[in-house]
């Protein structure tokens, strides 16, 4: 393309003056090299005449998280808060109204994250592309520079909008390979200004992305710097209870999984039975990614059944053919554990996969009365829960507990490794509720477990990753649930049907958790 096809093409375009005025400049200084031209052909390209999206309602979008994804109310308010702020940024224009907070989804993979990311592109209809920031080595790779655009100018370039969605995986391995964090660039996507004249060195020319919606998604918290914090509205999704699984299989994952494999609906169909059954028996993840995957196999398998029997009829899988069809179940988390000795407890942890219920495990053997604590990483845990020996041999006749037993036995604590930082001595009161079971030769109700820190004194201290704790309780039968007082207030954001399974108990002190614990 020659200069006067691009003044051409220049005296078409509505720009702003600066823009326009840049541009041809650099039309007029053009020489014969082919790549300048190339560049400024694509800077024109760009999608400077956009018409504004037509806004929608915020309301509809709210309801169909709610019915057709089964995000609880308290997630669906968060993004709905960030959504209606961003609408008024986008009414007022150039006018200054603070800052624009990056819409940040956390939880363990196959939770839901970018289903709802696509499904808010869809409600806005707007475009929307993935970015992977794992893929990027800096910074600059997302901003741009003088040899290629950069991540974000690309794909406002490819989708030809200027107000898209654009999802940023994997913020926190990202935030976790940069040294030092990528503070700038995260300052800059929340910025009114530096949106409204986003430069990327390749254009070389302002262009406005103030309309993009960014959503970054992270599977771990923790490893975004602090310093990140507060330039992030966060909304975390700590996984889903049975019910909602069963029906997003039946309602979601199967329609799409036959759709894929240009089915129709009614040629493989698996009955609610078959579905509780892959979610409890099968699977223990938070999310759906695995559930997915088992009915992949089935349907696969049921397929291939029918294709070598020469039939064409429609398929209906009941309970009594998931052995059959993908073999029998694993065994699973501590349903299937038994728990009815003393010296064994549940006990809820969260790692990087979400919450989990690991097993607390007490043994004696003789000895001098040494009490040792480890995890199930081989970590020595006995200084940072060095209250609960201390709780214990202060209160022996309280507690019911001799004196011999501690005397002349060693204790070996077995805890299960949690990943979340501060989390550190959230299984005191489970860990006290074990040591007195073994040294009273009395089981702990297979049905309950205890969260929470304590004091010497035995005070219940508060805990952090309530709501995953309780769905991995959840998803391993258990029907009582000992938690802080102070944590009392994090049962609001519980899904409301785990009340009719699960009973909470607040608890003030270890004593009390030890009565209600010991059967």
């Amino acid at each position: 393309m020659d200069t006067t096809e691009l003044t051409s093409k220049l005296d078409r375009i509505s720009l702003p003056q600066n823009v326009s005025s840049s541009l041809r400049r650099r039309i007029n200084a053009l020489d014969k090299d082919t790549k300048d031209a190339e560049r400024l052909k694509r800077t024109l390209d760009l999608p400077w005449c956009t018409v504004p999206t037509e806004r929608v309602s915020l309301t509809n979008l709210r309801s169909s998280l709610n019915s057709k994804l089964f995000v609880p109310d308290h997630i669906s308010d968060l993004l709905i808060d960030h959504l209606v702020v961003r609408e008024l940024q986008i009414e007022a224009g150039p006018m200054p109204m603070g800052q624009r907070r990056l819409l940040c989804v956390t939880g363990p993979p196959g939770v839901g994250k970018s289903r709802i990311s696509h499904h808010i592109a869809e409600e806005l209809h707007l475009p929307i592309k993935n970015i992977s920031l794992d893929h990027l080595t800096s910074p600059e790779e997302f901003y741009g520079s003088n040899e290629e655009p950069g991540a974000l100018m690309e794909a406002i370039e490819n989708l030809d909008q200027a107000e898209v969605v654009l999802v940023l995986e994997g913020i926190d391995s990202f935030c976790s390979r940069m040294h030092p964090p990528p503070l700038a660039m995260i300052n800059a996507l929340t910025d009114i200004t530096s949106l409204n004249q986003f430069n990327d060195p390749f254009f070389d020319v302002p262009f406005d992305v103030s309309r993009v919606l960014f959503i970054a998604t992270a599977n771990w918290m923790p490893d975004i710097p602090a310093s990140m914090h507060d330039f992030l509205d966060v909304v975390e999704l700590d996984g889903y209870i049975d019910d909602d699984k069963i029906t997003i299989a039946g309602e979601a994952l199967l329609p799409e999984i036959l759709d894929e494999y240009r089915l129709a609906s009614d040629e493989v169909q698996i009955d609610h039975d078959a579905l509780g059954a892959l979610v409890r028996s099968y699977t223990s993840e938070p999310g759906v990614r695995a559930l997915g995957e088992m009915v992949r196999r089935i349907v696969r398998r049921a397929l291939s059944n029918r294709a070598l029997r020469g039939s064409t009829e429609s398929l209906s899988i009941g309970i009594d053919d998931l052995a059959a069809t993908i073999g029998r179940p694993a065994q699973l988390g501590l349903r299937t554990q038994r728990r009815d000795l003393p010296g064994l407890a549940a006990g809820a942890v969260v790692r990087r996969t979400g919450g989990v219920l690991g097993q607390i495990e007490a043994v004696q053997m003789p000895g001098s009365g040494r009490i040792r604590i480890l995890d199930t990483e081989g970590i020595d845990l006995t200084s940072q829960y060095a209250v609960v020996p201390s709780y214990v041999r202060s209160r022996l006749s309280e507690l019911g507990v001799s004196a011999r037993s501690l005397e002349e036995f060693d204790t070996d604590l077995l805890l299960p490794a949690s990943e979340l930082p501060g989390d550190e001595d959230s299984l005191a009161i489970a860990s006290a509720i074990t040591i007195v079971s073994l040294m009273r030769d009395r089981p702990v109700d297979t049905e309950i477990v205890a969260i929470g820190g304590m004091t010497v004194h035995g005070r219940v201290r508060r805990t952090d990753g309530v709501r995953p704790k309780i769905l991995a309780a959840h998803r391993a039968g258990i029907r009582r649930v000992l938690l802080p007082r102070q944590n009392e207030h994090d049962l609001a954001s519980i899904p409301s049907r785990l009340h009719d399974s699960i009973t909470f108990i607040p608890i003030d002190n270890a004593g009390q958790a030890i009565n209600i614990a010991l059967r």
